[in-house]
């Protein structure tokens, strides 16, 4: 088992790094990303101008496009933006573009600083022929800093357009996603004020699914074509048969709006106490719990009924083994075995919820982040997602089989059996 996990261990960056560098690609080659939107926004503000008798100021200038490629990484090849985003690339930390005066070849920029009093640096660039030297504001070397030439196509200025740029290690390893395109937010704090929602509800319905269906499939099967057996069948057949989705129209319009019984949406966690953190959580746990619950049943009984029939349940009978010993001991144990490989499954969920029921409730949890994201093509924030997910997902095969090994010890993941 110890060399079984760390082979796994060494296959989880492989195929995170896949994982990620598809997604990563997709974000690069799809329309619609910040560059695109600030033009669109540009457009219409434009529009606006013109319908008021203002002037027009056109589309985005050169040089605002230019600052957006740079500040999301698409103004370097697909592979260093990946390894930037990871990571294992220095990329621009901190960044200006200025322009040198024709006179005196020099510009000064403010950067920002933490160790200053003010949080900002003064630097001064100057041109010695084609090169470029960064310095304080006093003359001494700016450690760190380097110049290069940021020209735009037709540029209609004289004034030599330069990027100062201090490089660092910024990414995923770093535990750095960079900023929203959307809110200008950092990702991780996007993504943090999201996760307790999630997990409360991840959590519960968790809890609930594998508190209730359990024993409720080991009644099922132990009371195998009976009249509790069958009316609960039919009840969870059509449970499941039913979309989360349209079940959670259906209450919200029936219980919420018609009789009033629960909130028919949103979720401010903090300015709810307890019951009424409870009443919001009613509707939208139902619906996300319904299909797992309803799986995890029918998936209990079925495994039980398959050991009960095996030749190892009929000698521990012939030998005068008890039956409520038989089957909790070793039909149940057994049955248990397909289940422990779902668990690490469902900590995903924990993550990724059920992003159509958050829409429909609008409940502000990681689902309807993503969701946001997607609709807005605010790709930072997706790709950090993903990147919680993706993590999420590898870590829990390996305890889906370390779960499954618990409950059968003589599951062994050795190369040799």
């Amino acid at each position: 088992m110890r060399d079984y996990v760390l082979r796994r261990l060494l296959l989880v960056p492989l195929t995170f790094v896949g994982i990620t560098f598809v997604t990563f690609c997709f974000t690069r080659f799809v329309p619609g990303g910040p560059i695109e939107r600030a033009m669109a926004e540009r457009q219409q503000a434009d529009q606006k101008r013109s319908a008021l008798g203002a002037r027009p100021s056109g589309p985005a200038s050169p040089e605002e496009l230019d600052n957006l490629r740079r500040r999301y990484g698409f103004d370097r090849p697909l592979v260093e933006a990946y390894a930037i985003w990871l990571g294992v690339w220095p990329g621009p930390a901190d960044w200006v573009v200025t322009r040198l005066d024709v006179k005196s070849g020099s510009a000064t920029i403010e950067v920002r600083d933490p160790d200053s009093a003010d949080g900002v640096r003064r630097l001064s660039v100057r041109a010695e022929g084609t090169l470029l030297k960064v310095s304080t504001k006093e003359g001494g070397p700016a450690e760190g800093w380097t110049a290069e030439d940021a020209p735009l196509p037709d540029d209609p200025s004289k004034e030599r357009r330069v990027l100062v740029s201090r490089r660092a290690y910024r990414g995923v390893l770093q535990l750095e996603l960079g900023d929203s395109s959307v809110s200008d937010r950092p990702v991780w704090a996007e993504i943090a004020a999201r996760i307790p929602l999630s997990a409360w509800f991840g959590l519960l319905s968790i809890a609930i699914a594998y508190g209730v269906s359990l024993p409720l499939g080991v009644a099922k099967a132990l009371r195998k074509d009976g009249a509790f057996d069958r009316a609960t069948s039919y009840a969870l057949i059509i449970l499941y048969s039913v979309p989360g989705l349209a079940l959670a129209v259906a209450l919200r319009n029936k219980l919420a709006y018609g009789l009033g019984w629960f909130p028919s949406k949103g979720f401010d966690w903090e300015r709810l106490d307890w019951a009424g953190r409870l009443d919001h959580t009613v509707l939208p746990l139902a619906c996300m719990t319904i299909g797992s619950f309803t799986a995890l049943t029918l998936f209990t009984r079925n495994s039980l009924l398959d050991n009960l029939a095996a030749d190892y349940v009929r000698t521990a009978r012939a030998k005068g083994l008890p039956w409520r010993r038989t089957v909790a001991v070793h039909a149940l144990r057994n049955s248990l075995i397909p289940l422990a490989a779902t668990v690490g499954g469902n900590l995903g969920f924990f993550l990724t919820g059920s992003f159509l029921i958050e829409v429909t409730f609008n409940i502000p949890g990681i689902g309807l982040l993503g969701y946001d994201a997607l609709m807005h093509r605010d790709f930072p924030v997706f790709l950090g997602l993903l990147t919680l997910s993706s993590l999420a997902m590898l870590i829990g095969n390996i305890v889906s089989d370390l779960c499954v090994a618990a409950a059968d010890p003589r599951i062994r993941f050795d190369r040799r059996r």
